[in-house]
């Protein structure tokens, strides 16, 4: 079965995987989870002694989801806008 890939970006689930998860915003990813993994361990095993790094521990993750949204919000618009 060939893959038909001349839908337009809101139509195919395949460009829109292909263009949010690039191999640049996977590692990205991966590095944000990590750091909160890590300030999660700092966070427990001090007690919760520093606030701030819990509520720290979030912010790449949102920094990401963000990222992601306006990426998918720019291309719908740029299609929209040449049809």
């Amino acid at each position: 079965m060939q893959v038909d890939d001349t839908l337009p970006y809101s139509k195919s689930m395949r460009r829109r995987f292909r263009v949010l998860f690039s191999p640049l915003r996977l590692v990205l990813f991966g590095a944000a989870i990590l750091f909160s993994i890590a300030l999660n361990i700092v966070y427990i095993s001090n007690g919760g002694s520093p606030e701030w790094v819990g509520a720290l521990s979030v912010v790449p993750l949102l920094a990401f989801v963000g990222w992601l949204l306006a990426t998918d919000y720019t291309l719908r618009r740029n299609e929209k806008n040449q049809s």
